[in-house]
């Protein structure tokens, strides 16, 4: 259970549910829709107008076993990176969190590195296995990318000014943005241009865009890197004392308390009107107006509110709870992408 403890499931389960709602949620929906529409044109229900759509019923492309296996691949690298995190974070959190300290106490020193190692070598594996069995040999570089870029965070960069906190963002991005470069051009590829059944029906040939899925994906890959630069500057603003004495130049120990709390509600700002512009712009539905302004907007506001007003290290962990609140229900929104299109 320590050692499970190390792996921190609730990022983890996190990681799953971005992933999932990525595919079920927002691609499900354009299939979906894309469907009902097809079913809609048919000359009559039990007529497959186009040949590579058997039965007016658009499936997603990216198979269900690979898509688990991409899963499973994020989901061990990132439970390898937490591992490693904490194993070089020892001396931090002697001063930070000593009651909460595993490693080195229930948890020996190299239990932990060999867990790590074979955590991110599983992980890294199956990512380089769903690369090739989906003839998208390329995108291995991401999981290898993710496991170096986890040990240099643990080891060097979460001890330098600003990358540390740019780096996390960013492998936060790739979360989301990993589903779509799987999933958007295995669509394109098998629903690229459709031949009509019947040349009666008045259409023989038909192009779908499934391309117009990648603002979506993107819009999310935005909201995941902005919010976590957020999280990482009120955990460093929680963990001064440790890392000043583990001597990391973060950015409250480099600029002060004061503008690190300015940049995190920057940071916080330009997320806000991001969405307000999406809403504005973008989503003219009654539900999307009502859940982005109440439900996502909310809980970043109240962060604010908090991390403005916080001087200790509890009042800086609760603006990053509420945050986290608020990342997983902006994320499950792309459930309800269906009632908005």
């Amino acid at each position: 259970m320590a050692f499970l403890r190390l792996t921190r499931p609730l990022n983890l389960l996190i990681i799953i549910f971005t992933m999932v709602a990525m595919r079920y949620g927002v691609i499900g929906a354009f299939l979906d829709v894309s469907t009902a529409e097809l079913r809609q044109g048919a000359p009559d229900p039990a007529v497959t107008v186009f040949s590579e759509i058997p039965g007016n019923v658009f499936r997603h492309a990216f198979s269900a076993l690979h898509f688990w296996l991409l899963v499973a691949s994020t989901v061990l690298i990132a439970a390898g990176g937490n591992v490693i995190n904490d194993y070089f974070d020892t001396r931090i959190d002697r001063v930070n969190k000593p009651e909460a300290v595993i490693v080195g106490r229930t948890v020996k020193r190299r239990v932990a590195m060999v867990g790590h190692l074979v955590l991110s070598g599983l992980g890294l594996a199956i990512g380089l296995f769903v690369a090739w069995r989906s003839g998208a040999l390329k995108w291995a570089l991401i999981p290898a990318f993710a496991v170096g870029s986890l040990w240099t965070y643990s080891t060097t960069l979460k001890r330098t000014f600003l990358l540390g906190n740019g780096l996390v963002a960013l492998l936060s991005a790739l979360v989301p943005l990993t589903v779509g470069l799987y999933e958007i051009p295995a669509l394109v590829k098998a629903y690229s241009v459709a031949t009509a059944v019947d040349p009666r029906a008045g259409v023989e040939r038909i192009v779908f865009h499934f391309e117009v899925l990648w603002p979506w994906i993107l819009g999310y890959a935005f909201f995941a890197f902005l919010t976590t630069l957020v999280r990482e500057l009120q955990k460093d603003m929680a963990d001064i004392k440790g890392d000043q004495a583990d001597g990391c130049r973060t950015v409250p120990i480099v600029w002060g308390m004061k503008w690190a709390r300015a940049l995190a509600l920057f940071y916080l700002a330009v997320a806000v009107v991001s969405l307000l512009l999406v809403r504005a712009i973008a989503l003219r539905d009654p539900l999307s107006y009502w859940y982005i302004g109440i439900a996502i907007i909310g809980p970043l506001l109240l962060s604010a509110g908090f991390t403005y007003n916080a001087h200790t290290r509890r009042g800086f962990n609760t603006a990053g709870n509420i945050l986290k609140a608020g990342m997983a229900i902006a994320i499950a929104f792309a459930f309800l992408v269906r009632y908005t299109l």
